[in-house]
């Protein structure tokens, strides 16, 4: 496999410090971009999303951007969300733009689907976009404005539908009182092996994909694109490939135990 240079933002998050580790590990050199310091050894910038220049600066050389910084909560929509998640993406499209960055990885998530039923069937990419809250709102606009970058710059752009990726014990306690959870789980193996390939894929214009475990054949979502796109094939169920270190703590998103709207 060709190693890449590639740009991690949020890098000192749970879902980016896992990205961060599997890319270094797989012989990628990584630059992580975070408003806060590191949690591992390695190349890391201090920035902020509305910081366009330090965006573009810390793009200096990358192959790859794998976007994963935002606010993971149902926070103020006009202070938080818009700012972070829609503003911030804007940036790191733009900053790929003007550095030549020739591919971005972003972090979605399911909750652009999180009005529909997550307890039986599947969704597919044909339901298109039904946010049941303002989070899903901001990350459906993120993948708006992938698709825009991409068909009208020429970046080619993933937007990665993530499962529910559990930070740590207490998390995991929580997801058990959700009837649904294991039907929406990624494991931290599998998201690592998801974003191993997709730092890797060939030139394509935009794509959105699902991302979960494989959750014994019963994921809610439809996960044959991301395999047709780039060769995923998710391994687990709860509570397999998923491991928790009380010496690295991550936040939980305070919303957890109600992540689709009660009807």
């Amino acid at each position: 496999m060709d190693t890449r240079n590639v740009l991690v933002t949020g890098a000192a998050g749970a879902v980016g410090h896992a990205v961060v580790r599997a890319l270094r590990g797989r012989g990628h050199f990584v630059r992580g971009f975070d408003r806060a310091p590191a949690r591992q050894d390695g190349e890391h910038r201090i920035g902020d999303l509305l910081d366009l220049e330090r965006i573009v600066d810390a793009c200096a050389g990358m192959d790859v951007i794998v976007h994963c910084a935002g606010v993971a909560d149902r926070q103020d929509f006009a202070a938080e969300l818009v700012p972070n998640n829609i503003i911030g993406t804007q940036h790191v499209l733009e900053a790929a733009r003007l550095a030549k960055v020739a591919s971005v990885v972003y972090a979605s998530s399911i909750r652009v689907t999180g009005g529909l039923d997550w307890s039986e069937g599947q969704i597919g990419l044909e339901a298109g976009f039904v946010p049941g809250d303002h989070y899903g709102v901001s990350k459906a606009a993120g993948e708006l404005l992938a698709r825009m970058y991409a068909e009208r710059f020429g970046i080619s752009v993933i937007s990665a539908r993530l499962g529910w990726f559990v930070r740590n014990l207490d998390e995991a306690k929580l997801f058990e009182t959700v009837p649904f959870g294991p039907r929406i789980y990624l494991s931290h193996r599998d998201a690592e092996s998801f974003f191993a390939r997709a730092v890797g894929m060939a030139p394509h214009a935009h794509a959105a994909v699902f991302v979960t475990s494989k959750n014994g054949g019963a994921s809610a979502f439809d996960l044959e694109p991301a395999r047709r796109l780039l060769g995923f094939e998710p391994q687990d169920r709860w509570p397999e490939g998923s491991s928790w270190s009380e010496d690295l703590r991550f936040d939980s998103p305070t919303f957890a135990p109600s992540l689709r709207p009660a009807r």
